[in-house]
């Protein structure tokens, strides 16, 4: 960690080691900071709802205030590409009740990972025009995984990855015990190694 980003991250010294013994250790942010990105993550969310009924320019501008990184240059694509060929008459706007569960921090404190259980979605479709309702589909039940990037500069979180969208049956766990076919390989491989 280098230590100019350390003084930029104010919370980095009080940061707690998650399963401690482990080669795969998660780090925890104090409690106030795990809110602040929750409170982050549902601002972008809101605005990310209303945005779609904004001119384009103002979308554009306010985009960088809550996205980052590739999602950041993602929804900048998606912009230019509907500004470049012919308006789509309709837009649709994901909505849902949202249970946010900040699930770990990057050691330095800088990025945090979330789920975001998302009940009673539902894709409410407008005329682009008009900005009415025209009609609204049932979803179902979900939730996504979200990387958040902290913008010392900015002072907030902002989204900066979609990482996966969970199967529905994501919290019916059950104890799972790996044995690896070959001793000499490590029990944890590929992406989340």
């Amino acid at each position: 960690m280098a230590s100019g980003s350390a003084r930029k991250i104010p919370w980095t010294n009080q940061m707690r080691r998650l399963h401690g013994e482990s080669a795969f250790a998660d780090w925890m942010a104090p409690e106030s900071v795990v809110q602040t990105v929750q409170t982050d993550y549902l601002n972008a969310v809101s605005w990310m709802h209303d945005s779609p009924a904004l001119p384009w320019t103002q979308q554009w501008r306010n985009a960088a205030t809550y996205l980052a990184g590739h999602f950041l240059r993602r929804y900048q694509n998606i912009l230019l590409r509907q500004r470049s060929e012919r308006p789509s008459p309709c837009y649709g706007v994901l909505r849902g009740d949202h249970d946010v569960r900040v699930r770990g921090f990057s050691a330095d404190g800088r990025r945090s990972w979330l789920v975001d259980i998302q009940t009673g979605r539902r894709i409410a479709t407008y005329t682009s025009e008009t900005h009415e309702r025209v009609v609204t589909q049932d979803m179902g039940d979900g939730a996504v995984v979200v990387q958040m990037l902290y913008e010392p500069e900015a002072g907030h979180w902002k989204i900066e990855a979609i990482i996966q969208e969970l199967p529905v049956s994501w919290q019916q766990q059950r104890q799972v015990t790996l044995t690896p076919e070959h001793p000499a390989l490590r029990q944890r491989i590929g992406r989340d190694s």
